[in-house]
């Protein structure tokens, strides 16, 4: 399936823009924005954090905080690694649906993994 090789997707967890490694598929191409790259997905995310901000478009302070904070995640992100491996990546993760646990899980095993290298 193509969705497979693109395997980074653009998501928004409780409106705030973020990108997931879904090597099963389990992200839907109708409803979500995938790429080939890393890079195509955080760029897509960063894009729409920014907007929201520039725009003053979030629901209160904790939202523009959540917003901020993804903002800093993903300019400071490289790679999914980078990504992964951030406790507050990680957090914002949690808050997936509970059938998306699997990607929390192995956003966790990722920075592990590059923790010990």
């Amino acid at each position: 399936m193509d969705d497979l090789i693109r395997p980074f997707v653009h998501v928004s967890i409780d409106a705030v823009d973020a990108v997931v490694y879904d090597a099963d598929g389990r992200y839907d191409a109708e409803i979500h924005d995938h790429y080939a790259t890393f890079a195509g997905a955080r760029d897509a995310a960063l894009s729409c954090v920014e907007l929201l901000l520039d725009e003053a478009d979030y629901d209160g302070d904790d939202h523009r905080e959540e917003l901020e904070r993804m903002q800093g995640l993903l300019e400071s992100a490289e790679t999914f690694d980078d990504l992964a491996a951030h406790p507050g990546y990680r957090w914002f993760l949690q808050r997936i649906e509970p059938d998306h646990v699997s990607i929390t899980d192995y956003a966790a095993h990722r920075a592990a993994s590059a923790s010990a290298a």
